[in-house]
């Protein structure tokens, strides 16, 4: 049962932090809705498995910022530093929002985290707040409208499926060596799920008789 709390809270928290990265920059997230919802589940999971190992919990917000730069270079289609702009910005607005409602709502970050119910509450609330500032700015036209298209890469597609690739086998081993049979089996889905779209953008881009 505390699984699946967990990862529900998790996914509303994952989507409201994606829609807030997304409409800084002006882009609907509800465009790439579906395809998020998925990654998201998936790292909501990973997350629960490599928070239950108490030896990896810290590279849990780390996998879930590489997954997401991912996403927004295989799925979005930005190029790779756009797409770490992009994220990195998201992830900073988040927790200074979410930072800000610890403050108001909770003493402290480990009181909010010491009691369940209130580390649940927590994200309800930050993932509430943060769609709807995702939904105004979205609405009133604000945020950044920068062109990523200059700093791409030659090859730009090849350089994130190798990556995505040498990513997958570190993650692999590392997970191998503590036995999280679980966890490498919806790694390799996820970065499975962005080399798919890698590919695909790579033969659109290079085929002309593709679509």
């Amino acid at each position: 049962m505390e699984s699946v709390a967990f990862m529900t809270f998790s996914t509303i928290e994952g989507f409201g932090i994606f829609a807030l990265m997304m409409t800084i920059f002006k882009i609907n997230p509800l465009s790439y809705f579906w395809q998020a919802m998925f990654v998201i589940l998936l790292m909501s999971l990973q997350s629960y498995l490599l928070r239950s190992e108490l030896s990896l919990y810290y590279l849990a917000p780390i996998t879930n910022i590489m997954l997401f730069i991912f996403f927004v270079a295989t799925v979005v289609k930005e190029p790779l530093v756009g797409a770490a702009v992009i994220t990195l910005i998201g992830y900073s607005a988040f927790s200074l929002l979410q930072t800000m409602i610890v403050t108001i709502v909770f003493d402290s970050i480990i009181e909010s985290q010491s009691v369940l119910i209130y580390g649940y509450a927590l994200q309800t609330s930050s993932a509430i707040t943060i769609a709807l500032v995702a939904w105004l700015l979205y609405k009133l036209g604000i945020g950044f409208t920068w062109s990523f298209e200059k700093v791409r890469f030659k090859r730009e597609d090849l350089i994130v499926s190798s990556t995505i690739f040498v990513v997958l086998i570190f993650f692999t081993i590392i997970l191998y060596r503590n036995e999280i049979w679980s966890n490498i089996l919806f790694f390799s889905t996820t970065l499975s799920f962005f080399l798919y779209y890698a590919v695909r953008k790579e033969k659109k881009d290079y085929d002309p008789f593709d679509g």
